[in-house]
This record gives C-alpha cells, structure tokens and sequence, in this order.
C-alpha cells in the first residue's frame, strides 16, 4: 500500500525532477504541507513536535489515524485560514460525495471533521461550519462565472 498523509491525504510519489514529495525525518516520513517543518541555523531541517502530517500505509478510510496524527488534547498545529481555504475547496472539488442533495455542504463537512481533521483546526471567531459552508458557495459561485 502507498504512503500517503494521514492529515490532509496527499500520497507521497516519488522524487521527480530532484524536488522531493516528503521530508524524511528521523526514519519517519512527513508531508511537506502538513507538518512543522523548521530549519536550524546550520541549514538542517526538522520536524518540531507535536506536528501533524506523517506519511503511513492505513486506509484513507479509517478516521482514527487521521485523528491520531492531527490531535493530541488539542490540535498540534494549525493550519492559517487562508491556506485551510484553498485545501477544503481543494477537498469539496475532490470529494466524491454527491453534491446535488440540499445538505450535500453538511455532509462534506462531517466528512472533513471525521477523514480531513487538520483542514478544521484554523483560528476563527464562532463557528466553523459558517466559514466552510461560505467558502463551498464561494467556490460555487466562481465555478460557475468560468
């Protein structure tokens, strides 16, 4: 089975054109976009922890890795609310759900908490299903003005 992250569900490929996929770290692989990646002084890079984004070989379709990799009490990191834009649109153009029910937006974010947890741990004031559920019309909107 591929390696793949268990935060956000990119697989790691191979290196192409000397530009690596993942981030080897002490014997574990990371994803690039997901983890805490640091560089000290002398140019080595890290990985600070606690940091989501580990590669591994589970299914996609169990929900406890993704939660083992992105939470300890509280999120180990969090992603900024520009770039968590960008992925949830990413994952609502990806998902293979179907989009023409009326709760359609609902279900997709009880599919983000449950396999795309990291994507959920932006900063914002009151409740996150309001800024999803306007970042999926958003994408809609723009969709449709192409």
């Amino acid at each position: 089975m591929p390696l793949h992250c268990a935060a956000c569900g990119r697989p790691a490929l191979p290196e192409r054109n000397g530009v690596e996929t993942f981030v080897d770290y002490r014997g574990i692989k990371w994803c690039p976009f997901c983890a805490a990646i640091r560089e000290s002084n002398d140019g080595m890079r890290y990985v600070a922890p606690p940091s989501p984004g580990r590669l591994v070989e589970a299914s996609l379709d169990d929900p406890l890795v993704q939660w083992d990799d992105c939470y300890t009490y509280r999120p180990k990191k969090r992603i900024v609310v520009a770039k968590a834009r960008t992925e949830i649109q990413r994952a609502w153009e990806l998902w293979d759900g179907d989009k023409s029910t009326p709760n359609a937006k609902y279900v997709f974010f009880g599919w983000l908490s449950r396999f795309r947890p990291y994507f959920l741990t932006f900063r914002c004031k009151g409740d996150p299903w309001q800024r999803v559920h306007s970042w999926i019309i958003q994408y809609e909107d723009a969709r449709e003005a192409r």
